[in-house]
């Protein structure tokens, strides 16, 4: 009596462990992709961050060639303050794919002032494939 009892038990239960199984493949299948999901956007936000930091050095970069082109360490001091400056950083190693614009303002005090007042801006862009990343900075300085 005992056997057919299993016996029997047994063929209820004949189908239930495919039903298990699939519910394990698709539970493991839904995490495996959330995970690779996960690491492909890990692994954009640190490619963001790194351009991000390259156009940040590529305008701070071109920002010194231009205060240093608007105050020279010359003994006559005769600067030149250019509107507009493009700097292309082609050749320099960790900018590739970076280039700068630069501007430089310079305006007069007051009537009877001798006073000069310099701005001085620079976006630096960096970029790859479908990432572009820049980074503005800007730097005031007033001769007396």
């Amino acid at each position: 009596m005992r056997h057919n009892y299993l016996h029997a038990s047994l063929q209820k239960q004949s189908g239930s462990m495919i039903v298990i199984a699939l519910f394990v493949i698709i539970v493991m299948a839904l995490l495996g992709l959330t995970m690779v999901k996960l690491l492909n956007s890990s692994a954009d936000a640190v490619i963001h961050e790194v351009y991000g930091a390259r156009a940040l050095h590529a305008a701070q970069s071109s920002m010194e060639i231009n205060i240093k082109s608007a105050f020279p360490l010359t003994q006559d001091g005769a600067g030149n303050c250019d509107s507009l400056t493009t700097i292309a950083f082609a050749t320099v190693p960790g900018l590739q794919n970076c280039y700068a614009i630069a501007s430089c303002t310079l305006t007069t005090g007051f009537v009877d002032e001798t006073t000069q007042y310099y701005h001085f801006e620079s976006t630096g862009i960096c970029s790859a494939g479908k990432v572009t990343a820049s980074r503005s900075v800007a730097v005031d300085a007033i001769v007396e």
